[in-house]
């Protein structure tokens, strides 16, 4: 089996820099990475993570820590943002390490695996508004990188895209239409997301000259099911909304399911605006009728959090590793003016 020793005497580099060009730090030129590569397809080498360590003081191996298993509507999500992680990680010379904690006290999971030795930095998602994590993790010392962000203006490295805007388009879009009362399927109402989404939601409706009305905002946990509810008990009010806005595609599902349910048409009774995370074996572009949405892929997310990684672990200051995206807007079939009562 090579070792790094094998490159280095093929190429009369040092072990250090066979490592660090492998793992693609910017200190080693390209002509002489592409080098390294190369030997090392030759003589087909495969890291070994302990003999890493030993060199340049890290593993090459970063975690990726699950409370609970995915629940069978989040595994597309899911599959979509690990797949792309893997991806984006190996091709820094890093390799993901995906663990389910069986700990009531998730901190304890972190704890141990950092106490192994063996995982150089973590990967967070989901954050909490309350979340421990980040802070835990930095009093360890310990690299990390947020998908999303836990506070307003954190100090970690993060990559998001940017809910508060892509959540104002949708209601000011809907009220350009003529939409008065405009209702909001939303995520669960610990996670930041869900948070930032009402707040932008809020302000959009008072920047139309509307007012933020609390029984039209619904709170659960995204799935087809729970758009499905929401919208049904919406649409049982006396004066039910005429317009909704929905965190993704599988709430808008739901919503449309149960919009026809109602005996109503989508847009000549009721509008949708929703957001795509273009999850496999959902188009919305195909639904009936197609849906105007905000949209960027989740699993557009794996390159950037894999770069700001690789340079936080660089060193690069983590107040400086801030990446904030926005959606892009796609117009189709699923809004019109409001319907004269």
């Amino acid at each position: 089996m090579a070792t790094l020793k094998d490159i280095a005497k093929l190429t009369g580099l040092s072990a250090t820099t066979v490592s660090r060009a492998l793992r693609g730090f910017d200190d080693v030129t390209p002509s002489t990475r592409e080098r390294v590569k190369e030997v090392a397809r030759e003589l087909n080498y495969r890291p070994n993570h302990s003999a890493r360590k030993l060199v340049s003081g890290r593993s090459g191996v970063v975690g990726l820590v699950l409370d609970t298993p995915p629940a069978g509507f989040e595994a597309a999500h899911f599959f979509e943002i690990t797949h792309a992680l893997t991806q984006a990680m190996a091709t820094r010379g890093l390799d993901l390490f995906l663990h389910i904690s069986t700990d009531k006290d998730p901190l304890k999971t972190y704890d141990r695996l950092i106490g192994q030795g063996m995982i150089d930095a973590f990967v967070l998602l989901f954050p909490l508004a309350d979340d421990p994590r980040m802070e835990f993790l930095r009093s360890k010392g310990v690299p990390f990188v947020v998908h999303g962000k836990h506070v307003e203006a954190p100090e970690y490295p993060y990559f998001d895209v940017d809910t508060a805007d892509l959540t104002r388009k949708a209601v000011a879009h809907l009220a350009e239409y003529g939409h008065r009362r405009i209702a909001l399927l939303n995520g669960n109402e610990s996670w930041m997301v869900s948070r930032e989404r009402a707040q932008a939601f809020k302000t959009a409706l008072a920047e139309a000259g509307l007012e933020p009305l609390p029984d039209l905002i619904r709170y659960g946990d995204t799935s087809q099911r729970f758009g499905q509810d929401a919208a049904r008990t919406l649409l049982e009010l006396a004066d039910r909304p005429t317009g909704f806005v929905c965190c993704n595609s599988l709430t808008a599902i739901g919503a449309l399911s149960a919009i026809t349910e109602a005996g109503l048409i989508v847009p000549g009774d009721v509008s949708i605006v929703a957001h795509d995370d273009r999850l496999p074996g959902v188009d919305t572009a195909k639904l009936v009728p197609p849906l105007t949405v905000t949209c960027d892929a989740v699993r557009n997310a794996g390159e950037p959090l894999a770069e700001l990684l690789q340079q936080r672990l660089k060193g690069v200051a983590a107040a400086n590793l801030h990446r904030l995206e926005k959606a892009r807007w796609i117009d189709r079939n699923s809004v019109a003016q409001v319907p004269v009562s």
